[in-house]
């Protein structure tokens, strides 16, 4: 008797618990999920509804049912559905009336495929103008059916999903500071004006920039290095706001000196570059017009010599004597005057070589050696005379 009563007891414990185990396994079949817990305004949300066709009874196959998502319309704007392979084409159809979107899903073949994994995907934006704080999704998912129209009532779900929405990223694009590392921006900064001038000297090869941009936006300068002296560098500065929407960019035109070295050849060459032209005309006057002089006696040549001895001592010295030379010679040999050999220059007068101009002390030992022949010669002369 004790023995049956235990078997009874038994039997009863198993029999109670079966169908708990199935409703609990049936509840599993259908989830929904976020894909986020926090978003900011101009975000999406995205409600991910999935099966798990290992929670379905043996024998059962839902092959239809209906899902409705009921939302803030303030917070939230309804987009539109994605849908996974396994879902036929046609097979999932929806609308939405601005508070709640209602979407059906019902198989058109033969049979009705297992779904499994995520199956449908519903998504939402945040509006710009979204109040910060917790926001709420509401999901059903009832009038589930197999292919036979047969309802499955134990696999409907209901799911309460929430999230919350963090205040609003700053769309301020703009600087609170620009310094360069050297020089002056002209104008001084402000953030409300976006074009600067900067001016360097020849030595500096490149600038770098502090620059702070408001609420947490990054900034970004295109460059640092700079063109060559004498030459205009422009270096773009963009801001990018918190929101990473919003941009403002800032250009600074760095001019950068010329160099030192570079502008003194040129003015050297200009005086040369001037006169050249007197000296080539010069030139040709010399070489068309022979000089007078060229056919004047030795006195004459002195006369030229003793003229430009003026303009220098040591020249003054040379010429006297070689002009008494000349004279001493022309005197011993009237016929055989030396004549001066014209020189052209570029200059505008006529410089004159007076033959053997030497050394001072060459020429007294010559002008001595002719002195004394002319002596010796006269003393010969007048011995004869006399003995005639």
């Amino acid at each position: 008797m004790k023995i049956r009563c235990l078997f009874i007891m038994i039997v009863c414990a198993v029999l109670i618990g079966y169908p708990c185990h199935v409703a609990a396994a049936a509840t599993e079949y259908f989830s929904a999920a976020l894909s986020a817990e926090s978003v900011y305004p101009g975000e999406t949300v995205r409600v991910e509804l999935s099966a798990n066709s290992g929670a379905l009874a043996e024998g059962e196959q839902p092959a239809a049912f209906r899902a409705r998502l009921e939302y803030d319309s303030a917070r939230l704007h309804f987009l539109r559905t994605e849908t996974s392979d396994q879902i036929q084409s046609g097979a999932f159809q929806f609308y939405d009336d601005g508070e709640s979107v209602t979407g059906v899903y019902a198989c058109d073949g033969l049979s009705a495929p297992k779904l499994n994994g995520v199956c449908i995907t519903f998504i939402f934006s945040v509006p710009e103008d979204a109040d910060p704080g917790s926001a709420g999704i509401a999901v059903y998912i009832d009038q589930t059916a197999d292919w036979a129209e047969r309802l499955l009532p134990q696999y409907d779900r209901e799911t309460q999903l929430s999230f919350s929405i963090k205040p609003a990223l700053s769309q301020d694009a703009s600087l609170l500071s620009l310094v360069p590392s050297t020089g002056r921006l002209r104008p001084d900064f402000s953030s409300d004006i976006g074009e600067y001038e900067l001016r360097v000297g020849s030595n500096i090869s490149s600038v770098k920039f502090q620059a702070d941009a408001a609420d947490g936006g990054a900034v970004r300068v295109n460059r640092q290095s700079l063109q060559r002296a004498g030459e205009t560098t422009e270096i773009v500065v963009t801001v990018t706001a918190e929101n990473k929407k919003s941009k403002s960019q800032y250009l600074i035109r760095v001019n950068r000196a010329e160099s030192p070295s570079s502008a003194e050849p040129e003015e050297s060459t200009k005086p040369a570059a001037s006169s050249s032209p007197e000296k080539q005309s010069t030139g040709k006057q010399t070489a068309e017009k022979p000089s007078s002089s060229q056919k004047s006696s030795g006195s004459t040549s002195s006369k030229a010599s003793g003229s430009s001895s003026s303009k220098s001592a040591s020249y003054k010295s040379s010429s006297k004597a070689s002009s008494k030379i000349t004279s001493s010679l022309a005197a011993a040999n009237p016929g055989t005057a030396a004549e001066p050999e014209a020189v052209q220059t570029g200059g505008t007068r006529n410089l004159y070589i007076v033959g053997g101009q030497t050394d001072s002390l060459p020429i007294w030992i010559l002008a001595c050696c002719v002195m004394v022949l002319t002596a010796l010669t006269a003393w010969n002369v007048w011995n004869n005379r006399g003995k005639r």
